[in-house]
């Protein structure tokens, strides 16, 4: 397949080729783009997480391509994205600190608290996601960075309460100037689903976040 779509490729580009075959390759893009994206879109609401994040991920970068640069770029503000993950009453979108936390409720009678906040530096502006996992014991520090590398989606990472406690979170970055409501609402989802399965671990299946 890729090897086909290659050929085509070469032969829309080759510009001393017959127009007609220049013609008759880009007519065969088409159709392999219109199939490729109505596929994609198809499965943006896929049950699996880690396909639908992708699938954002792959039209995100589609429309990069597809869009002049003046169209469709606009930054979306914090409020926006994290606005766009709510559906009541599976998730309840509430102001929280400097940003906003979504409450994601989850099977067996369970939920967990999922922040949205902003995080800007000199170098970079990011839109942080994470959610808390449990106490910041040192004994669970190996563990976590060792779990670091076998997960799919973010990292584990130390942060330090008002309270001056630490604790274990789940953390997820995207450039501010890449986050789309559906990219943030994809993450949320999987985040929740990833950070409770380490809070059973490590709180021994007590649902305390």
């Amino acid at each position: 397949m890729l090897n086909e779509l290659e050929s085509l490729i070469r032969k829309l580009e080759n510009r001393s080729d017959n127009w007609v075959v220049r013609r008759d390759a880009a007519e065969a893009l088409g159709k392999v783009a219109h199939a490729a994206l109505a596929a994609l879109v198809a499965h943006r609401s896929d049950a699996d997480m880690d396909v639908q994040l992708q699938v954002e991920r792959s039209l995100e970068g589609l429309r990069a391509i597809a869009l002049p640069p003046t169209v469709g770029t606009r930054e979306f503000t914090l409020r926006e994205l994290a606005y766009a993950c709510e559906k009541r009453p599976v998730r309840i979108v509430e102001p929280w600190e400097n940003g906003f936390a979504v409450t994601v409720k989850l099977n067996d009678e369970r939920s967990q608290r999922v922040i949205v906040t902003s995080y800007d530096t000199r170098e970079s502006r990011l839109v942080r996601i994470y959610t808390p996992c449990g106490s910041a014991k040192p004994d669970l520090y190996e563990w976590a960075l060792k779990a670091n590398g076998r997960l799919a989606m973010g990292c584990f990472a130390l942060v330090r309460t008002r309270s001056g406690d630490r604790q274990l979170v789940l953390l997820h970055t995207l450039p501010r100037k890449d986050a789309t409501p559906q990219l943030v609402k994809a993450a949320v989802k999987q985040i929740a689903l990833l950070g409770d399965e380490m809070e059973k671990r490590i709180e021994g299946g007590e649902d305390k976040l």
